[in-house]
């Protein structure tokens, strides 16, 4: 049936049909928007910061599985988007932005909040459009919904001017719904790097973000099969179980120096869904200078080529499901008993080092972990920041997914706040626990927005690590040895001296001993039951760095080459 509608309401009727719950942002002062959601059920999470509805948005994508969708005012409002569209590009988020524009009669005439917008966002988006008549509003609303959950998953951009947002515009009922496709690699592809995989007899297989959300019962019993060491990407955290015992942690920079000998000594890498930025490649160059490297990809810009091996365009999992069909060969001994002795390595390290910290009277991360992980159910969702602090939880085996645990973490960008805010968006998506594990720096960028959780009753658990403020460059600072520090990167009051928001749905939880670890993460646990808002400070020192971090230099250590 052919009508026509107002703007905002055909908007929202395409939203019903997709099944969008949920819309982050902040509106354009029409607020006509607002008018066309009273006769809908999706709920508008109003945000105060626009950079922060991205990353909330994110959170949500990432732990939902489904389309988000972001609306916001035009000039500055989009320009605000900016660092939350960067995150989401890297990440790879199914997110569409919706921003108001100036109208065509205006353009040019020095209009107010008049910008280049689509300049702007390109080179951020798979696909950008700025609506100039009425007839193409639907179009582009299905077309852009469909380019951001399909092939490489990644966020979108429509312009509402405001001579289309005023007018009616023609509608087709019912709206689309909207489609996933799947991407199967070609035969071909799959033969020639299965040649490789078969005459294999030290197989690492990596995976990466590209590979969730989880499908169980696949990745794991090809390593099995291949007898291979299985990593993950930070971001790919999740589409794995840590349990299992071919899992050895994440690669690159966070692989523990026990296990760093499985990659010296592999002959092939396998990866999945990864574009194999510089963290999950460090060290890549002396490690695996002569080693084939085996890429998967949906999407044919992520594939890196400063490695040699077989690339295949298209979904990992398809590419998985035949390579265990054609598995006839038993896992080379040797290597499996090299992979057990260096993951026995590992945990003896690590039980020696929280044998040492436990004589400390500070508290440590890896003691914050160790509680978190018995504290708190196996199904939670961890969202982590990326400073100095919090990095311990990307190290394993002082922190493991297992079961239905799900890791968010910032792309390779590590947008500080991101977690923060998208721990908001992965409550809202899922009824899972969500603890937030981040620095105080990154917490009091975020506070602008932290209002907005407690205003929507989003329970979840904030555990603030608390040295003051940005660690990771003060770290850096007193490695220099100045003489005289004219600069000081941390505050003389730490943050858990601080009230954050006195409300009856916010509960803070200060731990100033160790002995209350325990206790204290229960109690938060059980506020988070009642349906809380918990922040925990828990105060930690600048010395409390991993050792392969602990020499740095700019964003990596240095290596010999």
């Amino acid at each position: 049936m052919r009508t026509s509608m107002a703007a905002w309401d055909a908007i929202i009727g395409c939203f019903q049909s997709w099944r969008v719950e949920y819309i982050f942002g902040l509106p354009s002062d029409d607020l006509k928007i607002l008018s066309s959601l009273s006769s809908s059920d999706i709920r508008f999470i109003l945000c105060r910061d626009q950079r922060n509805s991205l990353f909330m948005a994110s959170g949500y994508a990432l732990t939902s599985d489904q389309l988000a969708v972001c609306i916001v005012g035009k000039g500055p409002a989009l320009t605000n988007t900016v660092t939350g569209l960067l995150e989401a590009q890297n990440l790879g988020v199914p997110l569409l932005l919706i921003a108001s524009g100036t109208g065509s009669e205006k353009l040019g005439t020095k209009a107010f909040q008049e910008a280049d917008q689509l300049s702007v966002v390109k080179p951020l988006v798979k696909w950008a459009y700025r609506v100039e008549h009425p007839d193409r509003l639907v179009w582009a609303l299905e077309r852009a919904a469909f380019v951001a959950v399909n092939g490489g998953k990644g966020p979108v951009y429509l312009e509402l001017p405001e001579h289309v947002a005023e007018q009616t515009v023609p509608v087709k009922l019912p709206f689309s719904k909207l489609k996933r496709l799947t991407c199967s690699p070609s035969p071909y592809e799959l033969d020639a790097a299965w040649a490789a995989l078969q005459q294999s007899r030290r197989p690492v297989i990596l995976v990466g973000g590209g590979m969730k959300p989880r499908l169980r019962g696949s990745i794991e019993p090809l390593a099995a099969k291949l007898g291979a060491a299985l990593f993950t990407t930070a971001s790919g955290r999740g589409a794995v179980d840590e349990e299992d015992p071919l899992f050895c942690g994440v690669a690159g920079l966070y692989t523990d120096n026990s296990i760093r000998r499985i990659w010296e000594e592999a002959d092939v890498v396998l990866t999945l869904g990864s574009r194999l930025e510089e963290t999950a490649t460090f060290e890549w160059d002396v490690l695996l200078e002569h080693t084939p490297v085996i890429q998967v990809n949906v999407n044919v810009n992520d594939f890196s080529h400063q490695y040699r091996g077989d690339k295949v365009l298209g979904d990992g999992y398809s590419a998985v499901g035949h390579w265990l069909s054609h598995i006839h060969r038993q896992p080379d001994q040797a290597w499996l008993n090299r992979i057990a002795g260096c993951k026995q390595e590992a945990f003896r390290k690590k039980e020696e080092y929280m044998d040492l910290v436990k004589k400390r009277a500070a508290i440590h991360v890896s003691e914050v972990l160790d509680v978190l992980q018995t504290a708190f159910p196996e199904d939670c969702i961890l969202v982590q920041e990326n400073g100095l602090q919090d990095m311990w939880s990307y190290f394993y085996p002082y922190c493991r997914f297992t079961g239905n645990s799900l890791s968010i973490v910032p792309s390779d960008q590590t947008s500080l706040g991101f977690g923060a805010a998208a721990a908001v968006g992965a409550s809202v998506a899922d009824r899972r626990p969500v603890v937030a594990l981040v620095g105080d720096g990154a917490f009091n960028l975020f506070k602008s927005d932290f209002i907005t959780a407690v205003q929507y009753r989003i329970p979840l658990i904030y555990l603030v690590m608390s040295n003051g403020g940005y660690g990771w460059l003060q770290y850096q600072l007193n490695q220099l040895n100045f003489e005289d520090k004219p600069f000081q990167f941390v505050s003389d009051t730490p943050l858990e001296h601080m009230n954050v928001v006195e409300h009856e749905h916010v509960e803070q939880i200060v731990i100033h001993e160790k002995e209350e670890l325990s206790a204290k993460l229960q109690l938060a646990y059980s506020k988070f039951q009642r349906n809380k808002l918990v922040v925990v400070m828990i105060p930690v020192g600048l010395e409390d760095v991993h050792e392969k971090i602990r020499h740095i230099y700019g964003d990596f250590p240095l290596y010999e080459k």
